[in-house]
C-alpha cells in the first residue's frame, strides 16, 4: 500500500481528493493536514510514502515545508498539487525537493499515475505542467538579475490581474480581499524587487515568465 498524507487547506478540495484516492486499492490515506505546521507535526508520528502538498499552503508555505521535509525526512516524497502553474514555482518546488508537480486541473488518471510514478523513485509532471516547462525552456526568459524567490503565490495573482488592467477594487473583488490588502501587496512587491511602479513590475514579470499561461 502507498501511504499518503493530503496537505490541503481547502476543505472541498481535500474531500474531493479523498474520494478520488479511495477508488484505488493500492492507496491508503493515513492523514490530512490543513497547514504547514500541522503537516510537520504529523511527520513526527506518521510514516507516509507520499505527501500531496498544496503550494499555496500557509504557516509555513509550500516551498518552505518542502525544503524542511527534504532535509529532515528525505525518504518522504512530495508531490506539489497546485493551481499556481507558473514555471518559476514548478522549478522552485523541484529545487526544494519535490518529486512531482500536478496542476489542480489535471485528470484523475494523471493524479493516480503521478503518485505511483513518484513512489517508484521517479519524477512526474502532469501534461499541463510538462508543457509549461517545455514552453518556458524554449522561450528562455531574459535574466533581469532580480531574485524572484521572495514572491508569494498570492503576489503572483496580484501581478497577473494587474497585467490584465484590473483596478485595485477589481482585484480585491476577484480575490475576496480588501482594497487595503491589495495595496499592501503592491507596495510589498515594489519594495522586494526595488521597482519604481506597477507598470515596471508587470514588464519585469512578463520578461521573466511569471505571467506565463
Amino acid at each position: 500500500m502507498i501511504k499518503i498524507i493530503i496537505a490541503e487547506d481547502q476543505a472541498l478540495v481535500q474531500h474531493a481528493l479523498i474520494a478520488l484516492l479511495k477508488q484505488e486499492d493500492d492507496f491508503e490515506i493515513i492523514a490530512t493536514a490543513n497547514d504547514g505546521n500541522a503537516l510537520l507535526e504529523l511527520l513526527e508520528i506518521s510514516k507516509p510514502d507520499i505527501i500531496l502538498l498544496d503550494i499555496e499552503y500557509s504557516s509555513p508555505n509550500g516551498l518552505e515545508v518542502t525544503k524542511i521535509i527534504d532535509a529532515k525526512t528525505p525518504w518522504v516524497k512530495v508531490i506539489s498539487l497546485s493551481l499556481n502553474n507558473h514555471p518559476f514555482y514548478i522549478k522552485e518546488m523541484l529545487k526544494y525537493g519535490a518529486k512531482g508537480f500536478l496542476s489542480k486541473n489535471c485528470t484523475a488518471e494523471e493524479l493516480f499515475e503521478g503518485i505511483r510514478t513518484v513512489y517508484k523513485e521517479k519524477t512526474y509532471f502532469c501534461s499541463f505542467c510538462s508543457n509549461v516547462l517545455l514552453r518556458d525552456f524554449v522561450r528562455n526568459p531574459i535574466d533581469s538579475g532580480i531574485d524572484f524567490r521572495t514572491i508569494t503565490p498570492r503576489e503572483i495573482e496580484i501581478i497577473s490581474l494587474l497585467s490584465e488592467g484590473c483596478t485595485t477594487k477589481e482585484i480585491a473583488e476577484k480575490l475576496f480581499i480588501s482594497d487595503k490588502t491589495v495595496e499592501r501587496h503592491k507596495s510589498n512587491l515594489l519594495k522586494k524587487l526595488k521597482l519604481r511602479n506597477t507598470a515596471h513590475l508587470v514588464k519585469i514579470a512578463v520578461q521573466n515568465g511569471l505571467l506565463f499561461h
